[in-house]
């Protein structure tokens, strides 16, 4: 965070830490659909037409992904944003 722009309060704090919390819960659930969607596409197909090593890289990279982040322990994260 840039000198100056640090929260001032606790309640500044707070939604911060729950604005990036909820960021990171909605992109971990949309890296873990399109991995769905990735595992069941032919990418080398139309209209993609990728080469099956650009399709291999692209597969790879967001099933990497999504596996690391289902390794994240959510417990506190849940409870912080109120989705327990």
């Amino acid at each position: 965070m840039v000198v100056g722009l640090s929260p001032r309060t606790a309640d500044e704090v707070n939604n911060q830490v729950g604005m990036i919390l909820r960021q990171f819960t909605d992109n971990k659930e949309s890296i873990g659909h399109f991995h769905e969607w990735l595992a069941s596409s032919d990418l080398k197909a139309e209209p993609y037409l990728m080469t099956p090593e650009e399709e291999t890289l692209i597969k790879s990279a967001i099933a990497d992904l999504d596996t690391t982040l289902d390794g994240v322990d959510t417990t506190f994260i849940d409870r912080l944003t109120g989705l327990f």
